[in-house]
């Protein structure tokens, strides 16, 4: 039986240690912990003056320990494609289960209990976590990804129409952006879904994050100067909301692959902006895989036609 490398993903203060030590009594799996081994190595978990050594003997005790056939657990905030293909990379070459397991706490629920840890993160780490957060994918290397199930009820969570509608009336405050955000963001949908039919192109979860691609622009709009909106980070942000609140009430597409597939088009739907030579475009074909590659592409185009 292959031995299974669990890798977390979460924000600090989301409860990924104390879960990870469910999982490790469940698996019978070795916990190779990033803060343990700061503390191992200067005396504290917060001291972040070395990271390289840190991670550099974080991910060899990984590999020796699924050497040995042992299951692992990597508990680190591994919230960036990065990180995550760092791990993977290390352990490329053994014949080993890869499962991501995401933590999706809300934000709010975050700084909260960070508040009531014994080593608590300054907020404005636990932001800076929120607009860097990358959504995992399978093509990173996993043969899995699992959600958490953080027990939050229904009312706890929001349905993807009201989502739609907290973004009425919201001006965008942009020269790139003549339009209010709802309405750009059906223009950008009601594109990209004619794309899709009649041959379903892209499956439903695609689809919801297209109608809903810019639902992180509530929550980090600034202004500068000249009075310009920006929104810096705000596919990430959206990307984090939606994973940790949406609730979809249609039994078929209320499942992890559904919402994965939601979280990624909001996630990565920026990055095309920033494909400008091939070599970069064959990179990120290379790490997304060429359905999602495409994907993005074809989406870029329909999220950049309001521009023109």
């Amino acid at each position: 039986m292959k031995p299974k490398l669990f890798i977390m993903c979460g924000l600090s203060g989301s409860g990924k240690s104390s879960i990870a030590k469910d999982l490790a009594v469940k698996y019978h799996a070795e916990i190779v912990s990033s803060d343990a081994i700061r503390e191992e190595l200067f005396g504290s978990c917060q001291n972040q003056s070395d990271n390289e050594k840190v991670f550099n003997i974080f991910n060899m005790r990984i590999r020796e320990s699924l050497n040995k056939n042992k299951n692992v657990i990597a508990d680190a905030t591994n919230i960036t494609i990065k990180s995550r293909r760092a791990i993977v990379e290390y352990v490329r070459k053994l014949d080993v289960e890869k499962i991501c397991y995401i933590v999706p706490k809300k934000y709010k629920d975050c700084v909260k209990d960070n508040k009531n840890r014994e080593h608590t993160v300054p907020e404005y780490v636990l932001e800076k976590q929120l607009r860097r957060f990358q959504i995992p994918f399978k093509e990173e290397g996993f043969s899995e990804i699992v959600i958490h199930d953080m027990g939050y009820t229904y009312a706890e969570k929001i349905l993807p129409n009201a989502v739609t509608i907290s973004m009425t009336g919201f001006d965008q405050k942009n020269p790139h952006h003549n339009m209010y955000l709802e309405d750009h963001c059906d223009f950008t949908y009601n594109k990209f879904s004619d794309l899709a039919h009649p041959y379903d192109v892209y499956k439903s979860g695609f689809l919801l994050g297209a109608k809903i691609h810019d639902f992180g622009k509530l929550c980090t709009q600034t202004i500068d100067e000249n009075g310009i909106a920006h929104y810096f980070g705000h596919e990430n942000v959206g990307s984090y909301c939606v994973l940790t609140t949406l609730y979809n009430p249609f039994e078929e597409y209320n499942t992890d692959v559904f919402l994965l597939d939601c979280c990624f088009l909001i996630n990565y739907h920026m990055m095309p902006f920033n494909w400008s030579t091939e070599k970069t475009k064959n990179k990120w074909k290379n790490i997304f895989g060429e359905e999602k590659y495409n994907m993005l592409l074809k989406f870029h185009e329909c999220d950049k036609a309001r521009c023109e």
